[in-house]
């Protein structure tokens, strides 16, 4: 009996001994064969990247002259980051709320959506340098001019606000008494205030700006408790650090050469060809 538990014990010594030799010797194999993340998109020859269409002048879809093709600063900050690499690029459109999923599930390189650095945005992702400031509006319907103008008027109605934004993080902490509709996309906010089904939204001034103009029963409000301006910057996983550090040095660039106000003026002659 003593010979057989002996026996029993040696075989698992060696087993376990030759799995740890097998592991350690395959790390190097896996850790070259991933090197940085640089390395892995311009070894893929693309660089990836997660945005949200519905939110011009950041990202939009051009709808007269070549039907859905994707344009806006974002999207003009994407490509330059891509020619920078020397890579081609890939742009998938996502739900917005969904954004962070994909980048932490690998399915993206990098988020770009007018993204506001918040601190608990800060835990799932690494933020770029701020590349454009806007401050925040409320948009309503012309008719309400009267009984709406300041945010303290927004209580007791019912405000319109996109799911897992800055948007609805300040609405919610500024706006008292207030009944909030969380929508998916900016789509269906402006279609719910269309019909009277919200009495107000919250966007970002650049955004509302762009939606009052296709839509002439819409105004801005703009009140003092939303003038402070919000940061938009890109999102890289935590482990990137690599392509952070570039991503900062290409923005930098694009800054020193005003392409981003380039960027800016171009997707504002585009808004208005929608």
């Amino acid at each position: 009996m003593g010979n057989k538990i002996y026996f029993f014990r040696r075989t698992i010594f060696w087993i376990l001994l030759l799995m740890f030799i097998i592991s350690q010797s395959a790390l190097p194999v896996c850790a070259e064969e991933a090197g940085s993340k640089i390395e892995q998109i311009k070894k893929a020859g693309k660089i990836v990247v997660g945005t949200s269409a519905d939110y011009p002048p950041y990202e939009f879809h051009l709808l007269n002259e070549q039907e859905g093709e994707l344009v806006g600063i974002d999207i003009d900050i994407a490509r330059t980051i891509a020619q920078e690499l020397g890579v081609k690029l890939e742009v998938k459109d996502i739900i917005f709320s969904r954004l962070f999923d994909a980048l932490e599930g690998g399915k993206i390189d990098i988020a770009i959506a007018g993204l506001h650095p918040t601190e608990a945005r800060k835990k799932k992702a690494n933020f770029s340098d701020v590349y454009y400031q806007a401050i925040q509006a409320i948009v309503i319907q012309t008719e309400n001019t009267e009984r709406i103008k300041t945010i303290e008027d927004l209580r007791g109605k019912i405000v319109g606000v996109q799911k897992d934004t800055m948007q609805e993080d300040m609405a919610r902490s500024h706006i008292e008494g207030a009944n909030f509709v969380v929508r998916e996309t900016i789509e269906e906010l402006i279609i719910n205030l269309q019909k009277g089904l919200v009495d107000a939204l919250i966007l970002e001034k650049p955004v509302a700006e762009s939606y009052v103009q296709r839509n002439k029963g819409f105004m801005i409000v703009t009140s003092k408790e939303f003038l402070d301006k919000m940061g938009s910057a890109i999102a890289v996983r935590k482990s990137d650090t690599d392509l952070l550090d570039e991503i900062n040095s290409i923005l930098k660039k694009m800054k020193e050469e005003n392409k981003i106000n380039e960027f800016v003026e171009n997707a504002k002659v585009l808004t208005n060809k929608r």
